[in-house]
């Protein structure tokens, strides 16, 4: 090497003199003695072959990143975004789907739990009055819409035990709409009865003894409402004792007194004994009734009713009262009134009294069966002959003359009611009823009467044509004939003549 030759500064080989230094190097003795004393695929060699492979890898990694970044970049496909768009609101639907589902399951079980037994109906059931508790039920109750919450209790042997009872026939009490079920047992545990309220209506027990009832009460098919029943088992006594009772305790003259006797047993037909009038009792709905008249001059005062069945005897007292005193003075010449007049009837009409239909046509107030002015009412007393100091022919006769001839006129009471009308006028039945009579007699012109049932009739007198016959049945407001100017009105009980107007305004024993 020259001397002239200049090296760097900091001693640093330029290349080529690096290279052939690394070649000098290689050559130098101890350089080969090392390389061949190292066998092939020496760790020399494996650390170049694996210097190697990983510069590959990472280049290979670097390749993929970038593909990867590419395929980033790149932008969706209208399907790729629908599909993400839709999963998305998928996501959401279930999600809004679970928490509704839970918030309504949440309400339904709190209303569900909130429905007990206090939301059952109460209802207040009586027998013979006396409350009723129940044994068992069986309900449904709304919560809401289609759901319903259920309670349930089978009767067992839980009966309850009532006070003896002592009517024939035990008034049961029901909630209004319910209906009901009885099944009535003896003691032996014969059925003596089995049905619906309609049916109980009509039964009476025949004997005193020990009785077990069961009964369910239904309530009323109603939307929207609690659907079930209450079942009721009990048991009690029967003592029955025979009771009357009367319509009123205190009547005018020409009233009806209506009588009921009740807590009768068996078939055995009461009698009745009064001194106003004896009427037999008729079986009616399940009970006996008679109908008691009080003639239009009965004497004012206390009167006993009495009624005698199966040995037993009970009696009412009745208090008559005397009616207003009403006058009509009818002058003539020669003393008869101008106005038609019906008394005393003719003895061929005497059998009608004893006829006494068993069964009660009638059904609520009467009605007046011809309009008209009434020139003559029921209990008047008529002076057809009574001289009248106003009148100037008699104006010389002195005031006390005309006085003491007037005390001592007799009057006629009136025992009908005389109607004026226009000739034609239509004449209806009162009430409904059979047609006893139909028939010309005398002076009482044509002449219809009417069987109500229990004794209880209706006559007209001077009818101008008749339309029924006897033997017919005529509904309230039927045309039985009309008039010819005058017509005369009546109605008895039994043979007694009683005020039909009680009868016409719906008042009275009648409709006890």
């Amino acid at each position: 090497m020259n001397k002239d030759t200049k090296q760097p500064a900091d001693g640093a080989l330029q290349p080529d003199e690096q290279e052939t230094g690394e070649q000098q190097t290689a050559n130098s003795p101890a350089v080969q003695e090392e390389s061949s004393a190292r066998p092939e695929g020496t760790e020399a060699d494996a650390g170049e072959a694996d210097g190697s492979d990983e510069d590959e890898y990472e280049e290979e990694l670097y390749e993929e990143e970038d593909w990867e970044d590419e395929d980033e970049d790149a932008p969706l496909s209208l399907g790729a975004r629908l599909f993400s768009a839709s999963t998305s609101l998928l996501r959401w639907i279930v999600l809004v789907a679970v928490l509704l589902a839970l918030i309504l399951g949440g309400t339904f079980f709190s209303m569900y739990r909130s429905v007990s037994l206090n939301s059952l109906p109460q209802y207040d059931v009586s027998w013979a009055g006396q409350t009723l508790e129940a044994a068992g039920y069986d309900w449904s109750v709304p919560v809401m819409g289609f759901l319903h919450r259920d309670f349930s209790k089978k009767p067992g042997s839980s009966w309850q035990d009532l006070e003896p009872v002592s009517e024939s026939h035990p008034s049961l009490e029901l909630p209004e709409y319910t209906t009901a079920l009885l099944t009535i047992e003896n003691e032996a545990g014969e059925t003596l009865f089995e049905g619906d309220t309609t049916a109980y209506n009509e039964f009476h027990f025949s004997e005193n003894g020990a009785y077990s009832v069961t009964l369910t009460v239904t309530s009323p098919e109603t939307t929207g409402a609690a659907q079930g029943s209450y079942t009721y088992q009990f048991n009690f006594q029967l003592e029955a004792q025979p009771r009357l009772v009367l319509s009123a305790t205190g009547v005018a003259q020409g009233s009806v007194i209506g009588v009921r006797l009740e807590g009768v047993l068996g078939d055995m037909v009461p009698s009745l004994t009064t001194e106003l009038a004896e009427l037999p009792f008729t079986l009616y709905q399940g009970e006996w009734v008679a109908f008691v008249p009080v003639d239009y001059n009965q004497m004012a005062g206390s009167y006993d009713i009495s009624a005698t069945v199966n040995g037993q005897t009970v009696t009412e007292t009745v208090q008559v009262y005397g009616r207003q005193r009403r006058e009509l003075d009818t002058y003539t010449i020669d003393g008869t009134s101008a106005i038609p007049y019906v008394g005393a009837l003719p003895s061929n009409m005497d059998f009608l009294w004893g006829i006494n239909d068993p069964d009660i046509y009638w059904d609520g107030p009467f009605i007046q069966p011809v309009q008209g002015k009434i020139l003559r009412d029921y209990a008047v007393l008529e002076y057809t002959d009574r001289l009248d100091p106003t009148d100037p022919l008699n104006a010389a006769i002195p005031l006390d003359q005309i006085a003491a001839y007037n005390a001592n006129i007799a009057p006629r009471r009136s025992i009908n009611v005389t109607l004026e009308t226009t000739s034609g006028s239509a004449v209806v039945a009162p009430a409904a009823g059979r047609v006893v009579y139909a028939q010309t007699n005398g002076s009482l012109g044509r002449v219809v009467v009417i069987e109500h049932g229990c004794g209880v009739k209706s006559l007209f007198y001077l009818l101008g044509r008749r339309d029924v016959d006897e033997g017919d049945f005529v509904t309230q407001g039927q045309q039985i004939g009309t008039t010819q100017g005058h017509v005369i009105c009546e109605m008895r009980v039994g043979d007694i003549p009683v005020n039909p107007w009680d009868a016409w305004r719906g008042a009275g024993g009648l409709f006890f």
